[in-house]
């Protein structure tokens, strides 16, 4: 089966952890959610199953299984290769300059990650893992690998860029969880 390629968005903090391997993991919503309505109860349980959960009787609810939610991530599957948009600029001659590589306090106007053609990605991640998990299943290892050595950081850059969306962390979504590898470029080479 060939490898996919898709795009996938990190922010600029995200960026810079990439490089030195402290950020081999990420969380993004998963959309749609869950839903649980008229006596049914949608989930999805650790191996990435979604299933239904019916309560007629409370003692002995009956389950169905659904569906393989890891099968059907849109950030692919083990083996599978992302390759990372982030802020950039470009001047004259393709010459490309990145947001990750400035100072903290550069003013330049930044072209959003969102329109970065294939071409200009400077990093391509291959996708090693796939989960679904809620948010606050997060463990002090897991905030670790998505680039935080405080808890609370993490928390704050989640809700930072979740919460205008109506994900914020006291709402403990179901997320995808991502693990990845950074792959490395042959010299004068395109990725491996």
């Amino acid at each position: 089966m060939p490898i996919k390629e898709r795009p996938i968005i990190f922010s600029t903090e995200s960026v810079r952890a990439i490089p030195d391997g402290r950020k081999t993991q990420t969380r993004r919503v998963k959309n749609p959610q869950p839903l649980s309505y008229c006596g049914f109860k949608y989930g999805i349980d650790e191996d990435g199953e979604w299933y239904e959960l019916h309560h007629y009787n409370p003692q002995h609810p009956m389950v169905e299984r659904i569906y393989p939610a890891k099968k059907i991530c849109p950030f692919g599957v083990p083996g599978d290769r992302l390759w990372v948009r982030e802020k950039w600029q470009m001047f004259v001659l393709d010459e490309i300059s990145y947001r990750a590589d400035r100072s903290i306090y550069d003013t330049n106007r930044w072209c959003s990650p969102l329109f970065m053609p294939r071409k200009f990605s400077r990093l391509t991640l291959e996708v090693t893992d796939v989960r679904c998990e809620r948010l606050l299943s997060i463990s002090a290892k897991d905030s670790l690998a998505e680039g935080y050595e405080a808890i609370g950081k993490y928390i704050n850059e989640w809700d930072r860029l979740n919460a205008k969306r109506g994900f914020g962390w006291d709402t403990n979504p179901w997320v995808w969880v991502i693990e990845f590898k950074r792959v490395e470029k042959e010299e004068g080479g395109d990725a491996l």
